[in-house]
């Protein structure tokens, strides 16, 4: 059942989050949209209800490119969409503005590219995503032919290249193309002169049955029905996704030669604070009276490899460390005499302590 939303006046406020660069101080004619511009009725109308602004030189680039997150906020405010309290997993796992308006969109299984990465979200929208996206919400289009048709068939876009009318609906909407600033305001400039406020069944169908399953398989299913042209990005798939292995640890190699109390040699490398960078090493070694303890930071080579060039103290110690195995790691000395005594030196496998 559809339900019918705000009203046109009390919706303004919502564009306001799709963010533009800087403010101008006083209402004026953008010197870039002439009025003869094909947007400047609805660019006009955005600027008086304050639903966007130009930039402080007194222009509002109507062809700059807008990208999926400032599409997605947009989106989720006009049709004033419920928030969700569970939270996606992403490949870029630190926390944007966005993403709370991610994880609505995957609980009404709206068709966009950006829910795991950040780096997609930051991308141009193209204008055949933004068409799935409207007509999946307003209509229930589940195509990307379908729903060009849902816009052109009521007036809310036209197409970009009339020579392919009536012989390639993509082509002739121009879906693969980005959507720009102006083409935005004038798309949702048409949406609320004829009342499109509403969600569609699916749409609200997929909210309702939202303890069905994760959200993830949700934005995966979501990002399935774009148009294979469209798409970008991966799926998300926890058992492929888990963390790689820490090189976190304390791995050890001890050797007794002789029945004395000092007969014997051992290594202890402990290694902590790994990222996907570097880490911390704190290598003791020992062979009877001699000893010493290196400290430094070795920065990840690959993804099994790690190389060492310094200590913390800044003098010369290259070790490299490559990660085998049954939870081992191979230490490699070229060169480190500081810190240690003669004869302390180890190339050869440690074991990590369980």
């Amino acid at each position: 059942m559809k339900l019918f939303l705000k009203a046109f006046i009390l919706i303004a406020g919502i564009f306001i989050c799709f963010a533009f660069p800087s403010e101008m101080e006083a209402k004026q004619v953008f010197k870039d949209v002439p009025t003869n511009h094909y947007a400047y009725d609805a660019i006009k109308w955005a600027y008086d209800f304050n639903i966007v602004n130009g930039y402080a030189n007194g222009t509002f680039r109507p062809n700059q490119p807008v990208t999926e997150q400032q599409f997605a906020s947009i989106l989720v405010g006009y049709f004033d969409l419920e928030p969700v309290t569970e939270a996606l997993e992403k490949f870029t796992p630190n926390e944007i503005p966005s993403d709370g308006n991610y994880n609505t969109l995957a609980a009404y299984g709206v068709p966009l590219n950006g829910y795991f990465q950040n780096t997609i979200r930051g991308s141009a929208v193209k204008r055949g995503t933004v068409a799935q996206a409207i007509a999946y919400v307003a209509d229930g289009q589940t195509t990307l032919n379908k729903a060009i048709q849902f816009l052109l068939d009521h007036d809310i876009s036209n197409g970009q290249n009339p020579k392919y009318e009536q012989i390639n609906v993509q082509r002739f909407f121009g879906a693969s193309n980005n959507l720009t600033r102006a083409q935005l305001v004038s798309l949702f400039y048409k949406m609320q002169s004829k009342n499109f406020f509403y969600r569609s069944q699916i749409a609200e169908g997929s909210y309702a049955d939202i303890g069905a399953h994760p959200l993830y398989k949700r934005a995966n299913e979501a990002r399935n029905m774009l148009d294979r042209s469209l798409q970008s990005g991966r799926n998300w798939a926890p058992a492929a996704n888990k963390p790689k292995k820490t090189w976190d640890g304390e791995y050890t190699y001890f050797y007794t030669y002789g029945k004395g109390d000092l007969d014997s040699r051992g290594r202890v490398l402990t290694i902590s604070k790994s990222t996907k960078e570097n880490f911390n090493v704190t290598y003791y070694t020992f062979d009877g009276w001699s000893s010493g303890t290196i400290e430094g930071t070795a920065t990840l080579i690959s993804d099994t490899k790690a190389r060492m060039s310094k200590t913390a103290e800044g003098e010369r110690c290259v070790i490299e460390f490559e990660r085998g195995l049954n939870d081992t790691i191979k230490t490699t000395e070229f060169y480190c005499e500081a810190g240690r005594e003669r004869g302390t030196d180890y190339n050869g496998n440690l074991t990590l302590e369980k």
